[in-house]
């Protein structure tokens, strides 16, 4: 075991506070007045995020997605963050998350699957992330928006 895996090792300790930090910043930004030059760069350069249905796009065109249907109102709540380091570097993640919007304060649920990476600065980054939706209210905006 590196000493970045011991049990009360403080460079695990702070890279894990960084990273929900991260997730929060994302949660904080991605709202009704999203805007791409503030999310893109939580993002590497060669990042990619993966919609329910498979598409992938670059971060820079996330808000491209919601088909002209953007929500009045859309709030993001983490409630719990799986980190598992795959090195100091790289980390796989579990995010889950609840959304409130305008038409329903249950809209949508489920998880942010990422891969997040240390930057050359230093910088936790998000390198790949997989939005998965558990559920939804059936009059909510997601599946208004994102019908089965």
């Amino acid at each position: 075991m590196d000493d970045f895996n011991k049990p009360g090792s403080v460079a695990r300790s702070v890279a894990k506070s960084e990273i929900e930090t991260l997730f929060h910043r994302y949660a904080v930004l991605a709202k009704e007045t999203a805007s791409e030059e503030k999310i893109a760069p939580l993002f590497t350069p060669d990042g990619v995020f993966r919609l329910p249905n498979g598409v992938a796009v670059k971060p820079a065109n996330m808000l491209k997605v919601v088909q002209g249907n953007n929500p009045k109102f859309i709030r993001h709540h983490i409630t719990s963050i799986e980190i598992d380091f795959i090195s100091p570097n790289e980390a796989h993640t579990e995010a889950y998350y609840i959304a409130i919007t305008h038409l329903s304060s249950m809209d949508h649920w489920g998880c942010w699957k990422d891969v997040v990476t240390r930057g050359s600065e230093g910088t936790w980054l998000i390198a790949d992330r997989t939005i998965v939706v558990d559920g939804g209210d059936p009059k909510g905006w997601y599946k208004t928006t994102y019908p089965d």
